[in-house]
């Protein structure tokens, strides 16, 4: 049973490594959390947003961590919940950092769980983060040779340039229409904050991203990033309008990004897909992706409590 008190207070710098060493799985020792740290230093992810509630004896005990990153969202990291009597710790830890993060200039607030985590999903739940949905992460080796698709009549693919947030913008405005991926996202952040989001995952290669034409109207996008260590690259955002869904666009798109970097010194392509979208994990599956794990995601509107 634990004896922590519900005072959650911010860490500073001298104190971090123990926040970070409540972070981790139970068992880890300090030479991990110092590692978390030289990494997070190394790929410049903010640790200064780190809370924490300590035991009778003063010893940190639990702690939360907040990354914020572009496009006005952070991702929340909670110490495990090991037992039921931690749960309302862990929920006070994350009801004082969401209501932190209101007065930052973050308008989402997002974690991710393992499907089994029940403890650590109630103490979410009762922090005040909502479950969104139950994603599949997916990958495919670059290894296997991909052939180019033949052109499909009436599609230009254009390279993505910084003139053209603007038709970005345009397309996933329009994807988003009775989207199956996270609809629960739709309408909570702005779509110039999304695209800095897609910008920001891994490492921006403008070079990754292409824009779908359909007679002359652009409808569909697909956004590939390398990943930050440059060895696998990840599937961004596939994502089409209404009016061209069904006619084989998101295949062809992603088939055109498949055969560019197949051989490639990349390792392998990775995405993360809602569970609930079975059109598009069929075409994954269809194209040699398979699924290597599950996780829950819950999310904050944090704009819509302020």
């Amino acid at each position: 049973m634990t004896s922590g008190l519900l005072q959650p207070e911010m860490i500073g710098i001298e104190e971090r490594q123990e926040a970070l060493l409540a972070l981790l799985q139970p068992g880890s020792g300090r030479a991990m959390a110092a590692r978390f740290e030289q990494y997070a230093t190394e790929n410049s992810i903010g640790l200064d947003w780190i809370w924490g509630c300590r035991d009778a004896e003063g010893t940190l005990e639990s702690s939360v961590l907040c990354v914020p990153s572009a496009g006005r969202t952070a991702m929340i990291f909670l110490s495990s919940v090991r037992n039921r009597d931690q749960v309302q710790q862990r929920a006070t830890l994350l009801q004082h950092a969401l209501s932190y993060l209101q007065d930052q200039d973050v308008d989402l607030g997002q974690s991710l769980l393992s499907c089994d985590d029940t403890l650590g999903h109630d103490a979410h739940v009762a922090g005040g983060l909502e479950p969104l949905t139950t994603l599949l992460y997916m990958e495919r080796s670059m290894a296997r040779a991909h052939e180019a698709p033949p052109p499909m009549a009436g599609v230009e693919l254009v390279a993505w340039s910084d003139c053209m947030d603007d038709s970005l913008s345009c397309i996933l405005d329009a994807s988003y229409e009775e989207t199956l991926d996270c609809p629960g996202l739709c309408g909570l952040r702005r779509t110039e904050d999304i695209i800095l989001g897609h910008k920001s995952s891994g490492c921006h290669d403008p070079d990754g991203w292409l824009l779908a034409r359909i007679d002359g109207v652009f409808a569909g996008a697909v956004l590939v990033n390398p990943s930050r260590e440059h060895d696998n690259i990840e599937l961004v955002y596939l994502g089409l309008a209404p009016p061209v869904r069904g006619r084989g666009l998101g295949r062809h798109l992603l088939e055109t990004q498949l055969a560019r970097y197949s051989g490639s010194t990349f390792r392998k392509m990775t995405l993360a897909v809602d569970t609930k979208n079975i059109p598009a994990i069929r075409i994954y599956e269809d194209l040699g992706f398979r699924g290597t794990a599950h996780r829950n995601a819950y999310i904050s509107s944090l704009a819509s409590r302020a």
